[in-house]
């Protein structure tokens, strides 16, 4: 099997995961084509993840945590981690801070082709934007609670 196979079998078992997990949430598909060293780059994370989590976690003031660059935190789970588990320990070793996934706001299926490959073999990758409570912890020294979540802090749809 190549490696697009794969991921994109990969892919939809975390889909069924987070299906199970959350009642219902948009799911959105897009197609990229990249440079060949961007999709050797992109082929080689896929080993080591699938999953591009972007987390919206308020606090009991309702302040959104933000970190360094004035985005939500972005986290990738490892493969053999359950999609949920993954994020919520991935987040934690980020941010300091443990969370309850309270909601998944969207989905992105993400494949991405070669440019130069006249028979494009895509690898894909899911983009998922979840919200959550801080249940404990204290937040990293890179981390800011904010009065909101700006719209360039979360990835574009």
């Amino acid at each position: 099997m190549s490696v697009g196979e794969v991921s994109r079998e990969r892919v939809e078992e975390r889909l069924v995961a987070l299906d199970d997990a959350f009642d219902s949430f948009p799911v959105n598909q897009t197609t990229l084509t990249v440079s060949s060293d961007g999709y050797q780059q992109i082929r080689e994370r896929c080993r080591e993840s699938l999953v591009d989590a972007y987390v919206q976690v308020y606090n009991d003031d309702g302040q959104a945590l933000l970190v360094g660059d004035g985005t939500v935190p972005q986290v990738e789970p490892a493969p053999e981690e359950g999609v949920v588990a993954g994020v919520r320990r991935a987040l934690r070793d980020r941010t300091g801070v443990d969370v309850d996934l309270t909601g998944l706001e969207r989905v992105t299926i993400l494949g991405v082709c070669d440019e130069t490959a006249d028979d494009p073999d895509p690898v894909y990758r899911l983009v998922v934007v979840l919200a959550g409570e801080r249940v404990s912890g204290t937040s990293g020294s890179d981390c800011e609670w904010s009065e909101g979540v700006p719209a360039s802090a979360l990835p574009a749809q």
